[in-house]
């Protein structure tokens, strides 16, 4: 058998070998506490949500082999001289199952000022995380009319220069429309959508960015508002909400790796333990939100 025979024969058979050999690529396990906390001064109630990493069969579906739940922990977050104690709460889902998290009613996210989360787990070490809530931003939207297109409504962040600006923007539109009924008056709420598919049945909404401002064209809002309105209606008013949110740069980062709405398939899966947790995972961020609400008609002209 010549050489290079040989050597393809040795290739084949160790190629052959390794087939047939049961290959795993699971490491040992190392439980870490996770943290998800985000501080939105919208909110009456600030949470803080802790789990374990958790040991798993390998697999399409991760099923856990260990403990998740944060049983007992001390949750804290220092704005300057002031500390605010976070108490462990129960919460039932709708769906009958009970959470566990850790909330506070007693503190307000202030805008352009810094915080200092810490937990505390006894026999774990302490994981801490700091954040800067961006400055406040005022959202306003406007009908335009391009030299070229459809009239269009065009909403924005309406700041000038920003102290702390935020990483990232996150636009909404909701059209509520008023009903009256003989027994109650209602007030249903639908999302505008930046795209609409009628062939297949689609939609497409907005989502967090970097660009300060956005554009939905007026046909969306009349598509919206065909859709909410039956034959025989009794409509008392038909209301533009406009909203929108600056998230912080931790919280933004953590959303666009994890969740990678940008590129879905660039994920990268060597690196699954993205973090702005010291000495655990997750994220601690902040988020500021403003909304102002229209009337249908500032936007739709008959």
């Amino acid at each position: 058998m010549g050489r290079a025979s040989l050597l393809m024969f040795l290739a084949a058979a160790a190629l052959f070998a390794a087939c047939q050999d049961d290959f795993s690529p699971k490491t040992e396990f190392t439980r870490q506490l996770v943290v998800f906390a985000v501080l939105d001064p919208a909110q009456d109630v600030q949470t803080v949500r802790l789990a374990w990493s958790y040991d798993a069969e390998i697999g399409p579906v991760s099923t856990p082999l260990t403990e998740t739940e944060v049983a007992d922990a001390e949750v804290r977050i220092q704005r300057g001289g002031e500390t605010y104690v976070f108490r462990d709460t129960l919460f039932t889902s709708s769906d009958g199952r009970q959470h566990r998290a850790w909330i506070n009613r007693e503190l307000r996210p202030v805008p352009e000022r810094d915080y200092r989360l810490t937990v505390t787990v006894s026999g774990h070490p302490t994981v801490t995380s700091t954040v800067a809530m961006p400055s406040r931003l005022y959202v306003r939207a406007d009908r335009v009319k391009p030299d070229t297109g459809l009239p269009s409504i065009h909403a924005y962040h309406g700041v000038t220069t920003f102290t702390n600006p935020p990483a990232a923007f996150y636009f909404r539109i909701w059209l509520e429309i008023e009903k009256w009924t003989p027994t109650e008056t209602l007030r249903p709420r639908r999302e505008l959508p930046l795209q609409y598919s009628a062939e297949k049945n689609s939609r497409t909404y907005t989502s967090p960015d970097r660009e300060e401002e956005q554009v939905w064209s007026t046909n969306m809002l009349r598509l919206i508002a065909d859709e909410m309105i039956q034959p025989g209606d009794s409509v008392l008013a038909r209301r533009v909400i406009v909203q929108c949110y600056g998230l912080e740069s931790n919280f933004y980062s953590y959303y666009k790796i994890v969740r990678g709405f940008d590129d879905p398939l660039s994920v990268r899966l060597d690196r699954p333990d993205i973090s702005f947790i010291d000495g655990g995972l997750g994220v601690f961020g902040a988020m500021v939100s403003d909304s102002i609400v229209y009337n249908y008609y500032r936007f739709i002209r008959e």
